[in-house]
């Protein structure tokens, strides 16, 4: 009696284990429909109430509640929940990247789900931006500036943890023949091209910066052109001392015109005037769904051959907003490749889940085999004791076949830009590819930022101005 009590029990928590993991994907595929129709009150709600709650996924859900309440225009809200995101991260990071012995043990008897998201590189950059620009639409420009200070210390975080990967890459050459050692470079280059510096670019780098241009043109997922041309128009219409972010911008986005012009202009001394940058955020991320492989196996209890399903996370890219846009009849320009961030992050991610995964199955493997034949052993004594054994494994083996899904996948699929002399009506005319119209109403200010975020064809527009005019008391630096 006692032991199919116990049995009962272990088989309750597992259910509840598996039906919270479930329940993520679940979540996430309302939100989705959600956003891509404009219904953001009710996907606000529904995970600002999720972030309330204690549990693995609450640092996820904070930061799912913040840059839904950025895309209703409530820049109080955003930074209210951004920041219970980037206190979570923090934790998280103070536990070695996310995941304690007892977390780390429990994800690999059950499912990764088990472990307190953490947030990676891009969605850390992104969390800064979202609470930078909540900032400065409330004109608190001390803030912002130290929100966008944080953007760039993620991004140098981020770096170190992919350059691990390099020196790795350097490692295994070194095993190489000479000639061998060329053909590898030569077949990497033609993927991930050294990025040129334009014209009169590298004059303005420092050796410093100029040694991160170099290695930041072969990190597709670190190199992000948004955060470093946000954060290089900001300081530059502060006043603040110039840090190489323009200069980063351009050489990250080579073929951006206007970040191209910025950046040289910032370097020959030149103090913008009466200029609007507006930034456009089209489409969606990528997101995670569940994507299942079936594998065979000998069995050991003589039955022939197994077959056991296990689930692994799968990113699917989304459909953009539009193709291209215009501002005042000036085509934007594509800033950033937000899929392409996203995808190359997952890539860096991928080895550490299929190696977790493949311990996960291993133990199902035997765990199944170990059920069949105590069912089999407990038949003969009893049927309630070989269904209550069956129960338990089904509902192990659910637990443990859950991917996990979560993803900033708030995030846009790219980010377009415009950067023009502001309109002497101060009158905006955002037009997309598929005719949607938009009329913005600057403020009687000088320099602003415009902030543009369309999700889906079909859902809501929200524009949120920033005026870049240094406010009384401002500290440059």
């Amino acid at each position: 009696m006692n032991r199919m009590r116990g049995l009962l029990l272990g088989g309750i928590a597992l259910l509840s284990a598996a039906s919270g993991c479930l329940s993520v994907a679940g979540r996430l595929d309302e939100q989705a429909e959600q956003v891509t129709h404009g219904v953001l009150e009710k996907a606000y709600n529904r995970a600002a109430a999720l972030a309330e709650e204690d549990s693995a996924d609450t640092g996820f859900w904070q930061a799912e509640a913040g840059t839904l309440a950025l895309m209703r225009g409530k820049p109080k809200d955003a930074i209210h929940f951004l920041g219970l995101a980037d206190e979570s991260f923090n934790d998280l990071a103070r536990r070695r990247y996310g995941a304690s012995v007892v977390d780390t043990t429990a994800a690999l008897a059950v499912n990764d789900c088990t472990m307190p998201y953490a947030a990676e590189g891009l969605d850390r950059v992104f969390t800064h931006i979202y609470r930078a620009l909540a900032y400065g639409v409330s004109n608190d420009m001390e803030a912002m500036r130290v929100e966008l200070n944080r953007a760039r210390q993620r991004q140098i975080e981020w770096f170190g943890q992919c350059s691990e990967d390099i020196v790795k890459q350097e490692d295994a050459l070194k095993q190489l023949s000479k000639k061998e050692r060329q053909a590898v470079r030569q077949a990497v280059n033609q993927q991930t091209a050294p990025t040129p510096l334009a014209a009169g670019i590298a004059e303005t780098v420092s050796a410093e910066g100029a040694e991160a241009i170099q290695a930041f043109s072969t990190l597709r997922g670190f190199g992000n052109p948004y955060a470093a041309h946000l954060t290089g128009v900001f300081r530059w219409c502060m006043g603040d001392a110039p840090r190489n972010d323009l200069a980063m911008a351009a050489a990250l986005a080579p073929t951006c015109s206007a970040v191209q012009a910025d950046a040289l202009a910032s370097a020959a001394g030149r103090v913008p005037q009466k200029r609007v940058w507006v930034y456009i955020e089209d489409g969606l991320a990528p997101r995670r769904t569940e994507h299942p492989f079936t594998i065979p196996y000998p069995s050991l209890t003589g039955n022939g051959f197994g077959t056991l399903t296990f689930n692994v996370p799968k990113l699917e890219p989304r459909a953009a907003a539009a193709t291209s846009y215009t501002v005042n009849h000036m085509p934007c320009e594509q800033l950033t490749d937000v899929d392409a961030l996203a995808q190359d992050q997952f890539d860096r991610a991928w080895p550490g889940i299929l190696t977790r995964q493949v311990t996960r199955t291993i133990l199902r493997v035997a765990m199944q085999e170990g059920t069949q034949a105590a069912v089999k052993t407990h038949r003969d004594g009893g049927e309630a004791a070989a269904l209550l054994i069956s129960a338990a494994w089904i509902v192990y083996n659910a637990a443990t076949n859950a991917a996990d899904v979560r993803c900033a996948d708030l995030l846009p699929k790219k980010v377009w830009l415009a950067a023009l002399s502001r309109p002497a009506d101060g009158t905006l005319q955002v037009r997309s590819a598929d005719g949607q119209e938009i009329r913005i109403q600057l403020h009687p200010q000088g320099n602003a930022l415009v902030w543009v975020r369309r999700a889906a064809a079909t859902g809501q527009i929200t524009v949120l101005t920033v005026d870049l005019e240094r406010p009384a008391g401002y500290t440059t630096i």
